[in-house]
């Protein structure tokens, strides 16, 4: 198994999202302008039916495809759990850094008042950022290192 080319394989169809995601969306990000339902927590909009069916639906779906053709390989799985946890975080940054409409200059908590920041001086990162790189560590941890 080359863990590499599957990091690799996964960020490259995460950027690719980012690409159509920002085209699609312009500066109307997360759930502004989106039809379907939304789930909100303490004002904030934490899950879309668009963002649902593409992130815990479909993405899913593909990225286990290996386990499906192949069987189950815990190793696997951990890689797969890692890149896409990670993925998730690449797609989401270069949401920012390719869109047209809303550029990286605005990727602060300032501009971007869809999700909640973690601040720490005048370091700050998205909370989501934080939890896809914990998922990402842990299962590299538990399940493939």
């Amino acid at each position: 198994m080359n863990i590499l080319l599957i990091f690799i394989w996964v960020y490259g169809a995460m950027i690719a999202t980012s690409f159509w995601e920002a085209y699609s969306e312009g500066d109307q990000a997360w759930d502004a302008g989106k039809i379907g339902w939304k789930i909100k927590y303490k004002g904030y909009v934490v899950l879309t039916a668009y963002h649902f069916w593409l992130f815990y639906v479909m993405f899913p779906l593909l990225i286990t495809l290996p386990l499906v053709v192949f069987g189950w390989d815990w190793k696997l799985f951990g890689v797969l759990v890692s890149a896409y946890a990670s993925g998730a975080v690449v797609e989401d940054f270069f949401w920012f850094v390719v869109n047209p409409k809303f550029k990286l200059k605005n990727w602060n908590s300032k501009n971007v008042k869809w999700y909640p920041w973690f601040k720490l001086g005048k370091f700050e990162i998205p909370v989501g950022y934080v939890f896809g790189i914990i998922v990402s560590l842990l299962s590299w941890y538990f399940l493939w290192r």
